[in-house]
């Protein structure tokens, strides 16, 4: 069976969505027309499904220039030194941006970069923008101004960073992105979430575990309207799925990443459509404001899946709520690591991108843990 209107509800560009925490918004990579994006002439593999064949090599063509799609093909090809590195006697300061501490995955995040600074001796000075991007901008430009020897972000949005990022190219002040990052810049290095992976390898299970059924009917709760981490995930997802040419998706809204508006469009989405058969959330928060509007209208037989591993997913999955998740690492202590060795004159990767982890009731029986 064909995957019908794949291409009109992928894309949202009337959408205004305010910023938030966890999440990458809008823009978060250079404009898909940069230079520095590589060419789109990608082999289109459908798979064998003639059908969904352009859908597919639209799909493909935006993930070769997707941020993440770019950073899992080139992980760990290529490598960085610092020209100026100091001397192992001089003591090490690093300025750790996050765009806020009000998502759970955040205050891991700071946790890591605080116990890894500990651990290596360099001191790591965490700052919080209480997602607010002004004033992200605002720490950044403070901490070069007062003076700092690297920078690592994650930030709430990339658009108009690069200006900040000049200022700091200017102190030659070395940069660098945790978890979430950007082209058309140049930091010394990018540790960022494995997002295209996330949603390949989370796809290709569900592909599996429906083998032998037709026209299994799927809503998609999506992240930030032109978020590349959400299209990264929902557009890997989607791959495997067309591919199989057993899948029809019938919806798909913006949860934003986060529960409360995920609920509601799950809601939406429940009520036009009764015979959905498969929610999927491009994070837990999405899948588990699924669940609850599942609970809400008092629907039974649809399952669920998201990405992340956080511990309500994992509580979800074994109560059976929900089928299936992907363990999101949070990247800041191995951020911390590298700035330390760059500093010190270590070459470290231009982009790594950590591996993950699917997790279903029996990995989670057999000692699977929560990312956070």
């Amino acid at each position: 069976m064909k995957i019908r209107n794949i291409l009109p509800i992928l894309v949202c560009t009337t959408c205004a969505v305010a910023m938030t925490a966890c999440s990458s918004s809008v823009n978060n990579n250079a404009d898909p027309s940069d230079t520095a994006a590589p060419a789109t002439n990608v082999e289109v593999d459908d798979g064998g499904c003639t059908e969904n064949h352009d859908q597919i090599a639209k799909l493909q063509s935006d993930l070769s220039k997707n941020l993440y799609g770019i950073a899992a093909a080139e992980s760990g090809k290529e490598e960085r030194t610092n020209p100026n590195p100091i001397p192992e006697s001089d003591p090490i300061k690093i300025t750790f941006s996050v765009e806020g501490l009000s998502h759970p995955f955040l205050v891991k995040q700071k946790q890591l970069a605080e116990e890894t600074g500990k651990r290596l001796g360099a001191q790591v000075n965490v700052i919080s923008a209480n997602d607010d991007v002004n004033q992200q901008f605002n720490d950044i430009q403070t901490a070069i101004a007062q003076g700092t020897d690297a920078l690592m972000m994650m930030p709430a949005t990339t658009q108009g960073l690069d200006a900040v990022l000049k200022q700091a190219e200017a102190a030659q002040i070395p940069y660098f992105f945790s978890q979430k990052g950007m082209l058309g810049v140049e930091p010394a290095s990018q540790v960022l979430a494995p997002y295209s992976n996330e949603g390949q390898q989370l796809g290709e299970w569900v592909v599996e575990h429906y083998k032998g059924q037709e026209d299994v009917k799927v809503a998609i709760i999506s992240g930030i309207p032109g978020d590349q981490s959400s299209d990264a995930r929902v557009n890997s997802f989607l791959l495997p799925l067309l591919r199989s040419c057993n899948f029809n998706v019938v919806a798909n809204q913006p949860g934003n990443y986060r529960r409360g508006d995920s609920e509601k469009a799950a809601q939406n989405m429940l009520a036009a459509n009764p015979d959905i058969d498969l929610l999927f959330g491009a994070n837990d928060e999405a899948a588990l404001g699924g669940i609850a509007a599942l609970k809400s209208s008092g629907r039974q037989g649809v399952d669920v899946v998201g990405l992340d591993g956080q511990t309500d997913m994992f509580a979800a999955i074994q109560s059976g709520q929900a089928l299936a998740t992907v363990i999101h690492k949070p990247t800041a202590g191995i951020v911390v690591e590298e700035a330390v060795d760059y500093l010190r004159g270590k070459p470290v990767p231009e982009y790594r991108v950590l591996d993950e982890d699917l997790v279903t009731k029996e990995t989670i029986e057999t000692g699977a843990q929560p990312a956070f």
